[in-house]
């Protein structure tokens, strides 16, 4: 019961009309003060919370999330594995089993002219040597365009579309196309960097495992070079993943994608190693399988078709799950980068409450 209605008067005198909306006025005040001050501890209290929290998420909580997100987009990701992920596996399969004869020839004739009798019949080794070789490059530059191509299209909308998964949003197979059609320029300078850093790198531990000069340092440093080289591929990964997500390109792509690996390198390792042990099952299996298809590229037309054919049948599967992995692999990466740029962010936060 209001104070002006003890004076049963249908309508109170104007200072009490002003008392009383005064008193209003202080109350909401004091009650709007109140609560900025609880937002404000509560607000304090999540940044503290998530700072507090910061640190780098387990392997395992990583792939349960990639699967999830794979569950839970299904359609898409069996579509970009349809068009993308399975005919690059089909490709990179045809093209090893096609080059393995000719290398192996390749190899055979260096072992040959090494230990040929006169410099003459040395001579003509090499030459046919070079010759097989310079197949193999051929073939190799025959099969570039179309597996860069569909590695570009494969990494592009799987991580566009983990991307738009990790925020929250419904991803489709037609926007992940219109994510190749706005990006394609920046994977594919990227790509370049990567190939390069990696083409540098493949030759130093075998340098320096050459320097030493005895067995025990010699595998020391293979396996140091081994150790590195797996970290090494895990950034230029999340390199790759940066140019794709973010408008960087290049180097500073890379650079960037080292920078939000910051606090969880292990991880990123892990996932790295784990990858390379998969792929290099799959590589181990694919040879046993091909050993016995020891054709050249002067075979006839109908051996080489019916060489791969029979290679491709005997293996069919195992194209089918190297096209998995890959696509399994650009998830996880990008689930890997949404949680480093999450973390990145509040680690930012963080530090710009705790400098005011």
């Amino acid at each position: 019961m209001q104070k002006y209605l003890l004076f049963h008067s249908p309508r109170p005198p104007a200072h009490y009309q002003l008392l009383k909306i005064s008193n209003q006025e202080r109350k909401s005040g004091d009650r709007k003060e109140n609560m900025e001050i609880t937002m404000s501890e509560r607000d304090d209290d999540i940044i503290v919370t998530q700072s507090s929290h910061c640190f780098p998420p387990p392997p395992l909580s990583t792939l349960l999330i990639s699967l999830k997100i794979f569950l839970t987009n299904k359609q898409t990701f069996f579509s970009i594995y349809a068009l993308a992920t399975l005919p690059l596996s089909f490709l990179l399969f045809s093209l090893s089993l096609l080059a393995h004869g000719v290398k192996s020839h390749v190899y055979h004739l260096e072992a040959m002219a090494l230990h040929s009798p006169t410099r003459f019949e040395a001579r003509h080794v090499w030459k046919e040597s070079r010759a097989d070789a310079l197949s193999v490059l051929k073939l190799k530059a025959f099969f570039f365009i179309p597996n860069f191509l569909l590695s570009l299209v494969a990494a592009v909308t799987a991580v566009s579309s983990t991307v738009s998964a990790c925020q929250a949003q419904r991803p489709t197979f037609l926007s992940s196309l219109n994510a190749v059609k706005l990006t394609w320029k920046r994977p594919s300078v990227t790509t370049i960097f990567v190939y390069a850093i990696s083409l540098l790198y493949a030759q130093l531990p075998r340098t320096l495992a050459a320097l030493t000069g005895s067995p025990g340092p010699e595998l020391l440093v293979l396996l140091i070079g081994l150790v590195f080289e797996i970290y090494l591929m895990a950034v230029l990964n999340l390199g790759l993943v940066v140019s794709i997500a973010e408008d960087k390109f290049g180097w500073e792509a890379i650079r960037n994608g080292s920078g939000l690996m910051a606090g969880s390198r292990i991880s990123g390792w892990v996932f790295s190693g784990l990858f390379v042990l998969v792929s290099g099952e799959i590589a181990m299996d694919q040879e046993k399988i091909i050993d016995g298809q020891d054709f050249s590229l002067e075979s006839s037309k109908s051996t080489v078709m019916k060489g791969v054919a029979i290679g491709v049948k005997n293996k069919l599967g195992l194209i089918f799950l190297y096209g998995v992995v890959m696509l399994w692999s650009y998830i996880v990466n990008t689930v890997f980068y949404c949680e480093c740029r999450k973390r990145h962010i509040v680690r930012g936060v963080a530090e710009c409450v705790v400098t005011v």
